[in-house]
């Protein structure tokens, strides 16, 4: 089984380089993992921990960020080296201030992860999720260095504990120590004979609360947002819109307000939602407005907005399960808002998204009629809103914690 492994992997790579003169993010994972690139990391100071951050893309970056930054407040002789898998993770985070070196994790080959992980010379090798790349684990467990996940979650579907149940179970067995977000994932490695697992949640929790702790102002957003009802539509699409425009083109007629935050700023997509909401202004736009009132939807065209808009609020929609996947449901609702977005089967990979329907502070819906009858259960009584608005931001806050917990583990364990 790792020799087929191994043989996947190498495929995968031979593949990358097939398609590399041709595709620019192929081009840009190979370019960043050629020439030994790790001979450029520094020695470790004798007197510095060092800690090796492994994440995939900008997502379990999110999950790893509080970690890191956490250990960077307690002021202790660190340092922190970070690797993506992903170029789209990389491009974005290259410059993160917290981490005393940013690069890519080498292809999953032994003599190149032994070597590279001999140059950076870890105290611990941690690593976020489902970073299980066998031949740097083998290297770690060969040079003595301690493995640490956190954030993981586990399902019963899982290639883990199905065809490759044998061949992961060896590897889980040697990891040090594992954190997951849910007793089901601890149930799942205790039936492969791991015992070395605490359940301490998601530390995506601790970084929205930060994010929704700190979110300053925005005047432009706040001269735009001057009516009773605003709605934040957050990483949408097309097939978002498929759904939802009427909707939106009727109550912006009567004033209510909306943000619509596309998923992708490409000159194509804003010029997408413009032809769909002529009337629509952008966000570069407001600045040179005396007269904001002549429209009532807005057009975020910039990144890294998003999560303070929505605290201006009162419902927000969460794109993306009509299409390529939903976006992220909790940065919405630590503002204790009402939370909607489409029904699909790959949510059910997202156990925040079944809490917060169960919880009441979500709902999901297939079609238009649908969300309507969700919506106008809201809209018709204050005290229903309320109730809803009150059940997310009581879920956010009491799923906080698991980033001081591992930060603890990982503190102490020397």
């Amino acid at each position: 089984m790792k020799l087929l492994y191994d043989l996947t992997i190498y495929i995968y790579f031979f593949l990358l380089r097939c398609v590399a003169p041709f595709n620019e993010k192929a081009s840009a994972f190979l370019s960043g993992r050629q020439h030994f690139f790790w001979l450029e990391i520094p020695e470790k100071d004798s007197q510095t921990m060092r800690y090796w951050f492994h994440v995939s893309s900008l997502g379990e970056f999110e999950q790893c960020r509080p970690v890191i930054e956490a250990l960077k407040k307690e002021q202790l002789p660190i340092e922190i080296i970070l690797t993506f898998f992903s170029p789209s993770g990389y491009e974005v985070q290259k410059n993160y201030e917290k981490a005393d070196w940013v690069g890519y994790i080498p292809i999953d080959q032994y003599p190149l992860a032994f070597q590279f992980i001999q140059q950076i010379n870890p105290d611990q090798a941690i690593f976020v999720k489902y970073e299980f790349w066998l031949n740097h684990l083998q290297a770690c467990f060969d040079l003595q260095i301690p493995v640490v996940f956190f954030s993981v979650i586990f399902r019963t579907n899982h290639i883990y504990f199905g065809i490759a149940r044998k061949l992961y179970e060896k590897y889980f067995r040697s990891v040090t120590q594992f954190f997951v977000q849910d007793q089901k994932s601890a149930d799942l490695l205790l039936q492969l004979g791991v015992s070395q697992v605490n359940v301490v949640g998601d530390t995506r929790f601790d970084r929205v609360i930060t994010i929704a702790d700190q979110a300053k102002s925005l005047p432009l957003i706040e001269r735009f947002a001057q009516q009773e009802q605003v709605w934040v539509l957050g990483s949408v699409w097309p097939a978002d819109m498929d759904v939802l425009s009427s909707f939106i083109l009727k109550e912006a007629a009567k004033n209510t307000q909306f943000i619509l935050a596309p998923h992708s700023i490409s000159a194509d997509s804003i010029d997408y939602f413009q032809k769909r909401f002529p009337k629509a202004i952008r966000y570069s736009q407001i600045a040179d407005r005396v007269d904001l009132k002549e429209s009532s939807i807005l057009i975020l065209d910039t990144i890294g907005l998003l999560s303070a808009t929505y605290k201006y609020a009162n419902y927000a929609y969460v794109g993306g399960a009509f299409g390529a996947g939903l976006h992220n449901t909790i940065e919405a609702a630590v503002f204790g808002i009402p939370i909607f977005f489409g029904r699909s089967p790959r949510n059910l990979k997202f156990n925040e998204c079944q809490e917060l329907i169960f919880e009441g502070a979500a709902f999901d819906f297939d079609d238009l009629p649908e969300f309507m009858s969700h919506f106008e259960l809201l809209n018709s009584d204050p005290l229903n809103h309320q109730k809803a608005a009150d059940a997310a931001f009581t879920y956010t806050r009491s799923r906080q914690g698991a980033t001081a917990r591992i930060v603890d583990y990982i503190t102490k364990r020397f």
